[in-house]
Protein backbone atom coordinates (compact mmCIF):
# COMPACT_ATOMS: atom_id res chain seq x y z
CA UNK A 1 0.00 0.00 0.00
CA UNK A 2 1.65 3.45 -0.70
CA UNK A 3 2.36 5.96 1.94
CA UNK A 4 -0.97 7.59 2.67
CA UNK A 5 0.98 10.80 3.51
CA UNK A 6 2.83 10.86 -0.14
CA UNK A 7 -0.58 10.19 -1.44
CA UNK A 8 -2.50 13.44 0.26
CA UNK A 9 0.58 15.69 -0.69
CA UNK A 10 0.26 14.23 -4.44
CA UNK A 11 -2.98 15.46 -4.18
CA UNK A 12 -2.80 18.42 -2.56
CA UNK A 13 -0.24 19.80 -5.55
CA UNK A 14 -2.57 18.37 -7.99
CA UNK A 15 -4.96 20.20 -6.60
CA UNK A 16 -3.10 23.75 -6.50
CA UNK A 17 -1.76 23.40 -10.03
CA UNK A 18 -5.43 22.96 -11.19
CA UNK A 19 -6.47 25.62 -9.40
CA UNK A 20 -3.42 28.07 -10.60
CA UNK A 21 -4.50 26.71 -13.87
CA UNK A 22 -8.00 27.34 -14.04
CA UNK A 23 -7.52 31.05 -12.61
CA UNK A 24 -5.49 31.62 -15.65
CA UNK A 25 -8.72 31.25 -17.90
CA UNK A 26 -10.16 34.26 -19.11
CA UNK A 27 -12.97 35.01 -16.30
CA UNK A 28 -16.23 34.95 -19.07
CA UNK A 29 -14.62 31.04 -19.86
CA UNK A 30 -14.32 30.24 -17.14
CA UNK A 31 -18.60 31.34 -16.18
CA UNK A 32 -19.30 30.01 -19.93
CA UNK A 33 -17.81 26.47 -18.73
CA UNK A 34 -19.41 26.79 -14.91
CA UNK A 35 -22.56 27.18 -16.55
CA UNK A 36 -22.74 24.99 -19.53
CA UNK A 37 -21.30 22.14 -17.16
CA UNK A 38 -24.02 22.87 -14.32
CA UNK A 39 -27.17 22.92 -16.92
CA UNK A 40 -26.16 19.72 -18.22
CA UNK A 41 -25.98 17.90 -14.66
CA UNK A 42 -28.57 19.59 -12.89
CA UNK A 43 -31.76 17.57 -12.23
CA UNK A 44 -34.75 17.99 -14.55
CA UNK A 45 -37.85 19.41 -13.28
CA UNK A 46 -40.90 17.26 -12.63
CA UNK A 47 -44.55 17.96 -14.92
CA UNK A 48 -45.95 19.19 -11.62
CA UNK A 49 -49.42 21.17 -11.63
CA UNK A 50 -49.23 24.75 -10.61
CA UNK A 51 -52.28 23.58 -8.46
CA UNK A 52 -49.63 22.84 -5.89
CA UNK A 53 -49.55 26.57 -5.51
CA UNK A 54 -53.06 26.22 -3.99
CA UNK A 55 -52.99 23.95 -1.92
CA UNK A 56 -52.14 24.56 1.63
CA UNK A 57 -51.39 20.94 2.74
CA UNK A 58 -47.90 21.11 0.61
CA UNK A 59 -44.31 22.40 2.42
CA UNK A 60 -43.47 25.38 1.23
CA UNK A 61 -39.50 25.71 1.07
CA UNK A 62 -37.49 28.46 0.74
CA UNK A 63 -34.30 28.12 -0.29
CA UNK A 64 -31.81 31.13 -1.01
CA UNK A 65 -28.85 33.20 1.03
CA UNK A 66 -30.86 32.83 4.24
CA UNK A 67 -28.20 33.31 6.85
CA UNK A 68 -26.49 35.54 4.66
CA UNK A 69 -26.76 39.68 5.53
CA UNK A 70 -26.94 40.86 1.91
CA UNK A 71 -30.16 41.40 -0.01
CA UNK A 72 -31.00 37.88 -1.81
CA UNK A 73 -30.73 36.99 1.91
CA UNK A 74 -33.09 39.50 3.51
CA UNK A 75 -35.30 38.63 0.11
CA UNK A 76 -35.56 34.92 1.11
CA UNK A 77 -36.01 35.83 4.98
CA UNK A 78 -38.85 38.11 3.99
CA UNK A 79 -40.66 35.24 2.00
CA UNK A 80 -40.12 32.83 4.53
CA UNK A 81 -42.11 35.04 7.31
CA UNK A 82 -44.50 36.47 5.00
CA UNK A 83 -45.94 32.29 4.35
CA UNK A 84 -45.34 31.41 7.53
CA UNK A 85 -47.10 34.41 8.63
CA UNK A 86 -50.32 33.26 6.47
CA UNK A 87 -50.20 29.92 8.10
CA UNK A 88 -48.35 27.67 5.66
CA UNK A 89 -45.96 25.03 7.01
CA UNK A 90 -42.55 26.76 5.77
CA UNK A 91 -38.93 25.20 6.02
CA UNK A 92 -35.95 26.71 4.64
CA UNK A 93 -32.46 25.30 3.01
CA UNK A 94 -29.44 27.90 3.47
CA UNK A 95 -27.30 27.92 0.26
CA UNK A 96 -24.75 30.87 1.63
CA UNK A 97 -22.13 28.00 1.49
CA UNK A 98 -22.28 27.37 -1.87
CA UNK A 99 -22.32 30.93 -2.89
CA UNK A 100 -19.79 32.12 -0.41
CA UNK A 101 -22.02 35.20 0.67
CA UNK A 102 -21.41 35.55 4.62
CA UNK A 103 -22.76 31.71 5.58
CA UNK A 104 -23.52 31.71 8.95
CA UNK A 105 -23.77 35.66 9.45
CA UNK A 106 -27.79 35.74 10.37
CA UNK A 107 -29.75 33.18 12.32
CA UNK A 108 -32.98 32.38 10.23
CA UNK A 109 -34.34 29.50 12.42
CA UNK A 110 -36.40 27.78 9.74
CA UNK A 111 -36.48 24.06 10.03
CA UNK A 112 -34.66 22.36 7.64
CA UNK A 113 -36.16 21.55 4.13
CA UNK A 114 -33.89 18.49 3.00
CA UNK A 115 -35.85 16.33 4.52
CA UNK A 116 -39.40 17.17 2.43
CA UNK A 117 -39.22 14.59 0.10
CA UNK A 118 -42.03 14.31 -2.46
CA UNK A 119 -44.52 17.16 -3.42
CA UNK A 120 -43.87 20.44 -2.29
CA UNK A 121 -43.51 23.93 -3.46
CA UNK A 122 -40.18 25.14 -3.63
CA UNK A 123 -39.50 29.20 -3.59
CA UNK A 124 -35.85 29.82 -5.31
CA UNK A 125 -34.63 32.93 -4.04
CA UNK A 126 -31.62 32.73 -6.50
CA UNK A 127 -31.44 34.49 -9.63
CA UNK A 128 -31.67 32.96 -13.00
CA UNK A 129 -27.83 32.46 -13.80
CA UNK A 130 -27.46 30.12 -10.93
CA UNK A 131 -30.77 28.68 -10.31
CA UNK A 132 -29.73 25.34 -12.17
CA UNK A 133 -26.48 25.52 -9.74
CA UNK A 134 -28.91 25.90 -6.78
CA UNK A 135 -30.80 22.65 -7.88
CA UNK A 136 -27.55 21.14 -8.35
CA UNK A 137 -26.74 21.84 -4.63
CA UNK A 138 -30.31 20.76 -3.43
CA UNK A 139 -30.22 17.39 -5.60
CA UNK A 140 -32.57 15.37 -7.76
CA UNK A 141 -33.82 13.76 -5.01
CA UNK A 142 -35.35 16.56 -3.22
CA UNK A 143 -36.34 18.46 -6.46
CA UNK A 144 -38.30 15.63 -7.79
CA UNK A 145 -41.89 16.30 -7.85
CA UNK A 146 -41.40 19.84 -6.40
CA UNK A 147 -43.01 22.93 -7.94
CA UNK A 148 -39.97 25.57 -8.72
CA UNK A 149 -40.83 29.32 -8.09
CA UNK A 150 -37.79 31.67 -9.55
CA UNK A 151 -38.14 35.09 -7.32
CA UNK A 152 -35.69 36.76 -9.20
CA UNK A 153 -34.75 40.78 -9.10
CA UNK A 154 -32.34 42.67 -11.30
CA UNK A 155 -31.48 45.89 -11.89
CA UNK A 156 -31.24 47.40 -15.73
CA UNK A 157 -33.77 47.49 -18.48
CA UNK A 158 -32.12 44.66 -20.34
CA UNK A 159 -30.68 40.95 -19.50
CA UNK A 160 -27.64 39.53 -19.52
CA UNK A 161 -27.25 36.03 -21.49
CA UNK A 162 -26.28 34.37 -18.58
CA UNK A 163 -29.98 34.53 -17.68
CA UNK A 164 -31.20 32.68 -20.77
CA UNK A 165 -30.48 28.94 -18.90
CA UNK A 166 -32.29 29.59 -15.85
CA UNK A 167 -35.91 29.84 -17.54
CA UNK A 168 -35.61 25.53 -17.72
CA UNK A 169 -34.76 25.59 -14.09
CA UNK A 170 -38.01 26.79 -12.52
CA UNK A 171 -41.43 26.22 -13.21
CA UNK A 172 -42.52 29.93 -12.79
CA UNK A 173 -40.99 33.63 -11.86
CA UNK A 174 -42.15 35.79 -9.57
CA UNK A 175 -40.21 39.12 -9.13
CA UNK A 176 -40.02 41.67 -6.66
CA UNK A 177 -41.21 45.02 -8.99
CA UNK A 178 -42.70 45.61 -12.50
CA UNK A 179 -39.34 46.98 -13.07
CA UNK A 180 -37.65 43.75 -12.81
CA UNK A 181 -40.74 41.98 -14.56
CA UNK A 182 -40.35 44.07 -17.62
CA UNK A 183 -36.96 43.54 -17.76
CA UNK A 184 -37.38 39.73 -18.26
CA UNK A 185 -40.35 39.83 -20.53
CA UNK A 186 -38.32 41.95 -22.80
CA UNK A 187 -36.05 39.22 -22.64
CA UNK A 188 -38.21 36.15 -22.68
CA UNK A 189 -41.75 37.39 -23.89
CA UNK A 190 -42.87 34.11 -23.69
CA UNK A 191 -42.42 34.33 -19.59
CA UNK A 192 -44.95 34.38 -17.72
CA UNK A 193 -43.86 36.50 -14.33
CA UNK A 194 -45.87 37.92 -11.43
CA UNK A 195 -44.87 40.81 -9.59
CA UNK A 196 -45.20 40.21 -5.63
CA UNK A 197 -43.15 43.17 -4.19
CA UNK A 198 -40.94 42.13 -1.15
CA UNK A 199 -42.94 41.94 2.57
CA UNK A 200 -40.74 44.71 3.99
CA UNK A 201 -43.52 46.02 6.35
CA UNK A 202 -42.54 42.12 8.40
CA UNK A 203 -39.10 43.55 9.22
CA UNK A 204 -38.98 47.37 10.85
CA UNK A 205 -41.82 48.18 13.10
CA UNK A 206 -43.31 51.80 12.58
CA UNK A 207 -42.10 54.58 14.98
CA UNK A 208 -43.87 55.56 17.57
CA UNK A 209 -42.12 59.19 18.19
CA UNK A 210 -40.36 62.25 16.88
CA UNK A 211 -36.94 61.53 17.44
CA UNK A 212 -35.76 65.47 17.78
CA UNK A 213 -32.71 65.88 19.71
CA UNK A 214 -29.62 68.37 19.11
CA UNK A 215 -28.33 66.28 16.34
CA UNK A 216 -29.76 65.19 12.46
CA UNK A 217 -29.05 61.98 11.65
CA UNK A 218 -29.14 60.71 8.04
CA UNK A 219 -28.30 56.75 7.45
CA UNK A 220 -27.70 54.59 4.28
CA UNK A 221 -26.54 51.25 3.86
CA UNK A 222 -24.63 50.07 1.29
CA UNK A 223 -23.48 46.36 -0.33
CA UNK A 224 -20.18 46.75 -2.36
CA UNK A 225 -20.68 43.44 -3.34
CA UNK A 226 -24.40 44.49 -4.77
CA UNK A 227 -22.24 47.04 -6.98
CA UNK A 228 -20.50 50.00 -6.04
CA UNK A 229 -20.93 52.16 -9.11
CA UNK A 230 -24.81 50.92 -8.77
CA UNK A 231 -25.27 52.00 -5.46
CA UNK A 232 -22.94 55.28 -6.06
CA UNK A 233 -22.38 55.90 -2.03
CA UNK A 234 -19.70 58.37 -3.05
CA UNK A 235 -22.40 60.91 -4.61
CA UNK A 236 -24.43 60.86 -1.40
CA UNK A 237 -21.16 62.02 0.76
CA UNK A 238 -20.27 64.73 -1.54
CA UNK A 239 -24.52 66.11 -1.51
CA UNK A 240 -24.54 65.53 2.35
CA UNK A 241 -21.12 67.64 2.50
CA UNK A 242 -22.73 70.38 0.15
CA UNK A 243 -25.52 70.48 2.18
CA UNK A 244 -24.23 70.52 5.59
CA UNK A 245 -20.04 71.10 5.28
CA UNK A 246 -18.74 70.57 8.67
CA UNK A 247 -21.52 71.22 11.04
CA UNK A 248 -21.36 69.32 13.95
CA UNK A 249 -25.34 69.55 14.23
CA UNK A 250 -25.49 66.94 11.33
CA UNK A 251 -24.21 63.60 10.91
CA UNK A 252 -24.45 61.34 8.11
CA UNK A 253 -23.82 57.30 9.23
CA UNK A 254 -23.11 54.51 6.00
CA UNK A 255 -22.91 51.01 6.70
CA UNK A 256 -21.06 49.90 4.25
CA UNK A 257 -20.52 46.17 4.05
CA UNK A 258 -18.34 43.59 1.50
CA UNK A 259 -15.77 46.36 0.94
CA UNK A 260 -13.18 43.88 0.71
CA UNK A 261 -15.05 42.45 -2.40
CA UNK A 262 -14.15 45.26 -4.42
CA UNK A 263 -10.88 47.09 -2.35
CA UNK A 264 -11.44 50.42 -5.17
CA UNK A 265 -14.24 51.14 -3.20
CA UNK A 266 -13.30 51.46 0.28
CA UNK A 267 -10.33 53.96 -1.05
CA UNK A 268 -12.80 55.98 -3.33
CA UNK A 269 -15.24 56.25 -0.40
CA UNK A 270 -12.61 57.18 2.18
CA UNK A 271 -11.26 59.76 -0.56
CA UNK A 272 -14.82 61.53 -0.85
CA UNK A 273 -15.13 62.02 3.12
CA UNK A 274 -11.69 63.21 3.47
CA UNK A 275 -11.93 65.11 6.53
CA UNK A 276 -15.36 65.22 7.72
CA UNK A 277 -15.58 64.78 10.90
CA UNK A 278 -19.37 64.40 10.70
CA UNK A 279 -19.54 61.12 8.31
CA UNK A 280 -18.99 58.09 10.16
CA UNK A 281 -18.73 54.90 8.79
CA UNK A 282 -19.10 50.92 9.73
CA UNK A 283 -17.71 48.57 7.37
CA UNK A 284 -18.97 45.22 9.05
CA UNK A 285 -22.36 43.84 8.95
CA UNK A 286 -24.82 44.07 11.76
CA UNK A 287 -26.37 41.21 13.87
CA UNK A 288 -30.31 41.70 13.54
CA UNK A 289 -30.59 43.52 17.15
CA UNK A 290 -27.74 46.09 16.07
CA UNK A 291 -29.32 46.74 12.48
CA UNK A 292 -32.87 48.24 14.27
CA UNK A 293 -30.22 50.15 16.75
CA UNK A 294 -29.13 51.53 13.90
CA UNK A 295 -32.32 52.23 11.82
CA UNK A 296 -33.76 53.74 15.11
CA UNK A 297 -30.87 56.13 15.27
CA UNK A 298 -31.93 57.86 12.54
CA UNK A 299 -33.60 60.98 11.41
CA UNK A 300 -33.66 60.47 7.50
CA UNK A 301 -32.86 58.14 5.17
CA UNK A 302 -31.03 58.37 1.58
CA UNK A 303 -29.83 56.69 -1.39
CA UNK A 304 -28.47 57.83 -4.60
CA UNK A 305 -28.56 54.89 -6.21
CA UNK A 306 -27.78 54.76 -10.42
CA UNK A 307 -30.56 51.79 -10.25
CA UNK A 308 -32.62 49.33 -7.66
CA UNK A 309 -34.29 46.32 -9.05
CA UNK A 310 -36.72 47.24 -5.92
CA UNK A 311 -34.82 49.63 -3.04
CA UNK A 312 -34.94 47.19 0.27
CA UNK A 313 -33.65 49.43 2.44
CA UNK A 314 -35.62 52.81 1.02
CA UNK A 315 -38.25 50.52 1.42
CA UNK A 316 -37.72 49.94 5.00
CA UNK A 317 -37.07 53.58 5.82
CA UNK A 318 -40.44 54.34 4.06
CA UNK A 319 -42.23 51.58 6.64
CA UNK A 320 -40.63 52.60 9.29
CA UNK A 321 -41.95 56.17 8.81
CA UNK A 322 -38.49 57.97 8.28
CA UNK A 323 -38.19 60.81 5.98
CA UNK A 324 -36.30 59.48 2.78
CA UNK A 325 -34.17 61.10 -0.18
CA UNK A 326 -33.95 58.54 -3.47
CA UNK A 327 -32.83 58.72 -6.70
CA UNK A 328 -36.29 59.04 -8.35
CA UNK A 329 -35.51 56.01 -11.07
CA UNK A 330 -36.11 52.29 -11.45
CA UNK A 331 -37.62 50.01 -9.10
CA UNK A 332 -38.04 52.31 -5.61
CA UNK A 333 -40.26 54.48 -8.05
CA UNK A 334 -42.92 51.46 -6.91
CA UNK A 335 -43.40 52.52 -3.76
CA UNK A 336 -41.90 55.90 -3.16
CA UNK A 337 -43.81 59.01 -4.60
CA UNK A 338 -43.48 62.90 -4.03
CA UNK A 339 -46.48 62.71 -1.38
CA UNK A 340 -44.62 59.81 1.17
CA UNK A 341 -40.67 60.72 0.06
CA UNK A 342 -38.16 63.18 -1.70
CA UNK A 343 -37.79 61.38 -5.17
CA UNK A 344 -34.29 63.03 -6.31
CA UNK A 345 -34.10 63.92 -10.15
CA UNK A 346 -31.44 62.32 -12.45
CA UNK A 347 -29.69 62.18 -15.43
CA UNK A 348 -30.11 59.06 -18.04
CA UNK A 349 -26.80 57.74 -18.71
CA UNK A 350 -25.27 54.64 -20.28
CA UNK A 351 -24.00 52.03 -18.09
CA UNK A 352 -20.39 51.92 -17.18
CA UNK A 353 -19.18 49.91 -14.40
CA UNK A 354 -15.67 49.21 -13.61
CA UNK A 355 -16.59 46.44 -11.40
CA UNK A 356 -17.74 45.10 -14.51
CA UNK A 357 -20.13 43.47 -12.68
CA UNK A 358 -23.20 45.39 -15.09
CA UNK A 359 -22.55 44.98 -18.55
CA UNK A 360 -22.48 47.84 -20.59
CA UNK A 361 -24.81 47.16 -23.59
CA UNK A 362 -28.06 46.50 -21.70
CA UNK A 363 -29.45 50.00 -21.31
CA UNK A 364 -28.96 52.94 -19.24
CA UNK A 365 -28.96 54.08 -15.73
CA UNK A 366 -29.37 57.00 -13.46
CA UNK A 367 -26.89 59.59 -12.90
CA UNK A 368 -28.57 61.66 -9.73
CA UNK A 369 -28.74 65.24 -10.08
CA UNK A 370 -26.48 65.98 -6.23
CA UNK A 371 -27.35 69.44 -5.89
CA UNK A 372 -31.28 68.61 -6.11
CA UNK A 373 -30.15 65.52 -2.96
CA UNK A 374 -28.33 68.19 -0.83
CA UNK A 375 -31.35 70.60 -1.14
CA UNK A 376 -33.60 68.01 -0.03
CA UNK A 377 -31.71 66.96 2.92
CA UNK A 378 -31.19 70.77 3.79
CA UNK A 379 -35.56 71.08 3.73
CA UNK A 380 -35.73 67.96 5.82
CA UNK A 381 -33.47 69.30 8.32
CA UNK A 382 -34.88 72.85 8.24
CA UNK A 383 -38.32 71.20 8.52
CA UNK A 384 -38.06 68.25 10.94
CA UNK A 385 -41.49 68.12 12.09
CA UNK A 386 -43.48 68.63 8.74
CA UNK A 387 -41.05 66.10 7.22
CA UNK A 388 -41.75 63.59 10.07
CA UNK A 389 -45.33 64.07 9.33
CA UNK A 390 -45.26 63.38 5.63
CA UNK A 391 -43.36 60.08 6.32
CA UNK A 392 -45.54 59.07 8.99
CA UNK A 393 -48.33 59.59 6.58
CA UNK A 394 -47.49 57.90 4.03
CA UNK A 395 -45.81 55.13 6.21
CA UNK A 396 -49.22 53.03 6.56
CA UNK A 397 -50.51 53.08 3.11
CA UNK A 398 -46.52 51.89 1.96
CA UNK A 399 -46.51 49.14 4.63
CA UNK A 400 -50.22 47.88 3.40
CA UNK A 401 -48.31 47.84 0.08
CA UNK A 402 -45.20 46.17 0.69
CA UNK A 403 -47.42 43.89 3.54
CA UNK A 404 -46.99 39.95 4.46
CA UNK A 405 -50.30 39.38 2.77
CA UNK A 406 -49.77 40.83 -0.24
CA UNK A 407 -46.79 39.48 -0.82
CA UNK A 408 -48.06 35.80 -0.52
CA UNK A 409 -51.33 36.60 -2.66
CA UNK A 410 -49.07 37.41 -5.32
CA UNK A 411 -46.96 34.60 -4.93
CA UNK A 412 -49.09 31.91 -5.40
CA UNK A 413 -51.10 33.58 -7.96
CA UNK A 414 -54.26 33.91 -5.78
CA UNK A 415 -56.76 36.72 -4.93
CA UNK A 416 -57.32 37.68 -0.88
CA UNK A 417 -60.62 35.60 -1.10
CA UNK A 418 -59.17 32.33 -2.67
CA UNK A 419 -56.96 31.74 0.43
Amino acid sequence: MPDRRLWHRLRRGGHKVATTLWRRVPPILRQRFFHTAVAHFRPRLSEVSPDVLGDDTVPRIVAGLLSSPSGLGQSARLAAAALKGMGFRVHGIDLSPFFYEGAGAIEHGLPDGRGCAGTGHLVLVVNAPYAAYALQMLGRRFVDAKYVTGYWAWELPGLPENWRRGFSAVHDIVAPSTFTASAISSFAPSARVRIAPHPVALTLPLRDHYRGGDTFTVLSAVNIASGFTRKNPCALVRAFKRAFGDSSSVQLKLLITNADQYLAAQTEIRAAIGTASNIHVAWEAMAPKQLLHWWQSGDAYAALHRSEGFGLPLAEALCAGLPTVGTGWSGNMEFMTEENSHPIRFSPVDVCDPQFKYPSNLGQWADPDEEHAAAALSHIMANRAEAEHKAMAGAAATRAQLSGEAFVHALLGMRASQM
